[in-house]
């Protein structure tokens, strides 16, 4: 961090004060010894969801954690999996307004087939619908084959 005063790159954290929704930091320059205060807030995904029936939606990370979650229950994927699942799929929506929800589908299904094939086939099975038994041993024979 780059002294506010001075324009120096050397700077040591004084004191770390966290609130709900930002990091405030207490700074002191190492060359002039002034002490400034900078603000770290997490980045917010602005992003639109177009729907299966082409509805829009404000993209919403508790529904991504939650499916992956329902899919994981009971299978080797530990916590910090679901969490690391969830950012990888925060990572491919970051830059963009809009993004159908098939293509965010298909990311958790890229990551849960990764890790689980449980988890997979679950999430999949929800996902695409399976309407019969038949869906699911064609997927089970597709991942068989992977």
């Amino acid at each position: 961090m780059k002294c506010i005063y001075c324009d120096e790159s050397s700077t040591r954290v004084v004191d770390t004060r966290e609130s709900e929704d930002k990091v405030r930091r207490r700074r002191e320059c190492k060359d002039c010894g002034r002490r400034f205060t900078t603000y770290e807030t997490a980045e917010k995904l602005d992003l639109t969801v177009v729907k299966r029936d082409k509805e829009d939606e404000k993209f919403q990370e508790e529904k991504v954690r939650e499916g992956v979650e329902i899919a994981a229950n009971k299978t080797s994927i530990t916590d910090e999996e679901v969490e690391e699942i969830v950012e990888n799929v925060k990572s491919m929506l970051r830059g963009r307004k809009k993004i159908e929800a098939e293509k965010i589908g298909k990311k958790v299904k890229e990551e849960l087939q990764k890790r689980d094939e449980v988890a997979y086939i679950r999430f999949t099975s929800v996902y695409d619908s399976f309407d019969d038994v038949e869906s699911f041993k064609k997927e089970i024979e597709a991942l068989k084959e992977d």
